[in-house]
């Protein structure tokens, strides 16, 4: 595709006088270089990249300008995009890929569409700004493209990933996490918050980045987190690098007045070493103490960095919830589209779509280290109920039981929530507590019934003879097949609840673990 883009780029530009015009500027614009952080930031001097704006969304179809063409994308689910050239270029062949229609900036389910322009486009660069991180049109859904190469730290990317692809390890970045074939890393240089990533699916990168935003803080007026993506492909991977960002969109220096102000407004360029500066006078006098102070005002602060680190490694002990028990039991599983399903109670075993079954599972994917999403839905007679994690069935006392297999963390959001506590804390570690006492209890009870295997005589006579005395009752757990169950008896359990607001949210993340 890229000759096609290439063609396509020399066709506009040679019946759109204005923008190629600025096309042509940038052969002679003023750059310099400039050491920071370990590596070489660029300096562009483009006082032409304000943008040539007529009214209304310049993104949107009825607002092309006289003379401007399409290219047009299919990306996936039947999401359709227009590649248009950049009316404002920072590089040569800059493009903007716009959904054909008027949807906010989101990445949220188009990071695959991402992924496969990054792959159609050989050659070329996509990045993407959040809202409020550096886009100048945050209503209508678009990614930028350029040809690789002029991004430093895409460079420094390039050269680290391809080291650790081929097993040569570094000092500059750290592993951090991995989903399937793909990795994280964590770099340590230039400016807090850039993570690096490479997988061989862009469904197992999608995995991985989502993983990280999952873990970052959302603020509450934003739809998504902040950060700046870069994507592309290279050596047969998909290589991604995200830089986090802080509550501010602009820097201090952008609205300082006099020899302090800086018009620099970073997005995905800037952020990736690319510095761009639109006033003529800022362009010598900008030093590394004013890139020090532009980056630390629009990164991630070092505690949050801190804490999202701990966040994309921490686990959660999975534990056994008893469900439902009843001789037929409606369910779904959310991600295999076969709709709702029915499990019965029948001759001593599992009925499933008329097969009989001793057990049957249901596996989820991998315990998430913030919140679960639903995987599956219970359906009961007064409505119906969504819960994250690994459904499983079971045979009890003559009836089908649902065993709801998840994460701690995860059953204490459902938990806390509806436990009307005021202090949010302090019930998240006690019922934490009691959680795990309940499965401790289970697992101790499980291995002084069990005793040693048939095929150790000696130890099976030495164990008769010394086995555990009886019990008293509150040793003894309430259930066998499952650590707790969803009633009262136990803790009432609602599986994925619109109770567990932010505060309870907040409550476990901060005592997560803790006992």
């Amino acid at each position: 595709m890229a000759t096609d883009i290439d063609k396509f780029v020399h066709d506009q530009l040679s019946v759109w006088p204005a923008v190629a015009a600025k096309y042509r500027a940038l052969k002679s614009t003023r750059t310099r270089t400039l050491p920071y952080g370990g590596i070489l930031v660029t300096l562009q001097s483009n006082p032409g990249r304000l943008p040539i704006f007529d009214h209304g969304c310049p993104l949107c179809e009825e607002n092309y300008m006289e003379h401007q063409h399409t290219l047009p994308f299919e990306g996936r689910k039947g999401r359709k995009y227009n590649i248009l050239v950049n009316r404002a270029p920072i590089f040569p062949n800059h493009l903007v890929i716009t959904r054909d229609v008027h949807v906010p900036q989101t990445i949220w389910h188009r990071f695959p569409d991402m992924l496969d322009l990054a792959a159609s486009l050989d050659g070329y660069l996509v990045f993407y700004n959040s809202p409020k991180s550096g886009t100048t049109v945050p209503g209508h859904a678009h990614f930028q493209a350029c040809p690789k190469g002029y991004m430093p730290l895409e460079r420094a990317a390039e050269r680290l990933l391809r080291d650790v692809s081929a097993g040569r390890s570094t000092e500059e970045m750290e592993f951090v996490a991995s989903v399937r074939d793909a990795q994280l890393y964590h770099y340590k240089k230039f400016h807090r918050g850039i993570f690096m990533l490479r997988a061989l699916t862009p469904k197992s990168m999608a995995k991985m980045f989502y993983r990280l935003l999952d873990c970052l803080n959302l603020l509450t007026e934003d739809t998504e987190p902040r950060f700046n993506a870069l994507a592309y492909c290279s050596e047969g991977e998909y290589r991604t690098v995200v830089t986090i960002r802080s509550a501010n969109s602009k820097p201090g220096c952008y609205y300082a007045k006099g020899e302090k102000h800086f018009s620099i407004s970073p997005g995905a360029a800037e952020m990736a070493g690319f510095v761009v500066v639109p006033e003529p006078e800022d362009f010598d006098r900008l030093n590394a103490d004013v890139l020090k102070e532009i980056y630390n005002d629009v990164t991630i602060s070092e505690e949050d960095e801190k804490r999202l680190l701990w966040r994309l490694v921490r686990t959660q002990p999975r534990i056994e919830v008893g469900i439902v028990h009843q001789k037929e039991i409606r369910f779904e599983i959310i991600s295999d589209g076969a709709g709702p399903q029915t499990v019965s109670y029948r001759e001593g075993k599992i009925d499933y779509n008329g097969m009989l079954y001793d057990e049957l599972v249901f596996e989820a994917v991998t315990i998430s280290t913030l919140f679960a999403e639903p995987s599956f839905i219970i359906y009961r007679e007064d409505g119906e109920e969504r819960f994250a994690g690994t459904l499983k069935f079971i045979v009890d006392a003559g009836k089908v039981c649902a065993v709801n297999i998840i994460g701690a963390e995860d059953y204490l959001m459902s938990v806390v929530s509806t436990s009307g506590a005021y202090d949010l804390k302090s019930q998240a570690i006690g019922t934490r507590q009691w959680l795990m006492a309940q499965v401790g209890l289970r697992h101790a009870h499980k291995a002084a019934i069990g005793g040693p295997g048939l095929e150790n005589t000696p130890s099976l006579v030495t164990w008769l003879e010394h086995r555990p005395e009886e019990k008293k009752a509150e040793d003894t757990p309430a259930h066998l097949r499952f650590d707790v169950c969803a009633s009262e008896h136990c803790r009432p359990y609602y599986g994925i609840t619109d109770k567990a607001d932010a505060a309870v949210r907040s409550a476990i993340d901060e005592t997560w673990g803790q006992l």
